[in-house]
């Protein structure tokens, strides 16, 4: 049994990642402000399908190699789940590696047979990642999706507020109830949420990198 990485057998070959800046500061620097924002932004919310898919095929295979491993015809399927989670983690690196500015370096796993890659930690901690990964995602999707939506509706509220049957808010905050009223406040909201727009969707996007580091990471 070895342990040098570029002995890992086929299914746990690592893939060739993007090479990424040295410095976390100097990648943010070369990246114009809205281009990071549609960035993280993109990387938030591509990772929902991704974080659902990891978490059905990985789980799937996991629990049905779990109850049938006392007849052996599981473990090939934890083999399964496992090898899968790698592939999935192998594609978040290189996501997570274009959020925090800095290469993401893959693991060494360790080689031989079924046995060995069962007992690999770090194949463990990766199908952790693609289990749990769809908690972050969540919160950080949560978060993005709201401040897009604030910042579209808000600003474009005048083109689109014929469609309500009725607006109480700007009233029940003691504001006036006319329609020029509403429209000055939602276009305020607006522009408050494009204020902080950049902040909040690099937060949610370093989070969601964060976690994959925390489990993916050497």
């Amino acid at each position: 049994m070895t342990t040098t990485q570029l002995e890992t057998p086929s299914a746990f070959a690592q893939p060739d990642a993007p090479r990424a800046a040295a410095h976390p500061l100097e990648a943010q620097l070369e990246v114009p402000p809205a281009r990071r924002v549609v960035a993280d932004s993109l990387y938030v919310l591509s990772g929902f399908p991704l974080a659902v898919a990891s978490f059905v095929v990985c789980l799937t295979a996991f629990t049905a190699g779990i109850s049938l491993a006392v007849v052996w015809i599981g473990v090939p399927l934890l083999v399964l789940a496992l090898v899968q989670s790698h592939r999935f983690a192998a594609r978040e690196r290189a996501r997570a590696a274009a959020v925090l500015g800095f290469e993401v370096p893959a693991p060494v796993h360790r080689t031989g047979r079924l046995m060995a890659v069962i007992a690999d930690p770090q194949a463990w901690r990766e199908l952790a990642h693609a289990v749990l990964r769809f908690i972050p995602n969540t919160i950080a999707v949560s978060f993005v999706a709201t401040w897009w939506a604030g910042m579209l509706g808000g600003v474009t509220f005048a083109l689109w507020s014929w469609s309500l049957p009725d607006d109480d808010l700007p009233e029940l905050l003691g504001l006036s109830d006319t329609y020029a009223a509403s429209i000055v406040f939602y276009l305020v909201a607006g522009l408050l949420f494009a204020l902080t727009l950049p902040a909040v969707v690099r937060a949610a996007a370093r989070f969601e990198a964060r976690f994959a580091l925390l489990f993916l990471g050497r």
